[in-house]
């Protein structure tokens, strides 16, 4: 009879060993998506800083985007819409990029949204400098957004 108590209260000891090291698993699931969306938030947030900083230290860049947006992509030399659409490229691919961590979890819906309205706002001056929508997540995105 002593063993036969003796396992029941090693099997219950056994049984609360699991539960609460199933517990500490989940706690530590949780610390590592909060640890991943700040990750993500600030990649994002530093990537923005990074291409305010090369506009405003650029001799030309902001020129060019102001003289592409107010007179036409025409109005640029092969040269000057070469770096632009280059430029402008890296945009693009920044904001695809930061809308895939969305998808996957890592960004807020209200980041996304305001990632696809700017991208909205920027088609027509993209498609000036001949960006056409592709299939990615993110250009359906930009298409839902422009339909809605």
């Amino acid at each position: 009879m002593d063993s036969e108590k003796l396992n029941r209260w090693l099997t219950l000891g056994a049984n609360f060993g699991v539960v609460l090291g199933l517990g500490l698993l989940v706690f530590e699931l949780r610390e590592a998506q909060n640890f991943a969306e700040t990750e993500a938030s600030v990649r994002r947030l530093n990537q923005i800083q990074e291409a305010q900083t090369a506009i405003a230290l650029s001799e030309s860049l902001a020129e060019l985007q102001v003289r592409a947006r107010t007179e036409g992509a025409e109005s640029l030399s092969p040269t000057e819409l070469h770096r632009l659409r280059y430029w402008e490229g890296a945009v693009r691919l920044r904001m695809r990029s930061q809308y895939i961590q969305y998808v996957r979890g890592y960004l807020d819906e209200e980041t996304a949204t305001g990632i696809v309205s700017a991208a909205v706002e920027f088609l027509p001056y993209w498609q000036d400098l001949g960006y056409e929508l592709g299939d990615s997540e993110f250009e359906l995105a930009i298409r839902r957004a422009l339909n809605d």
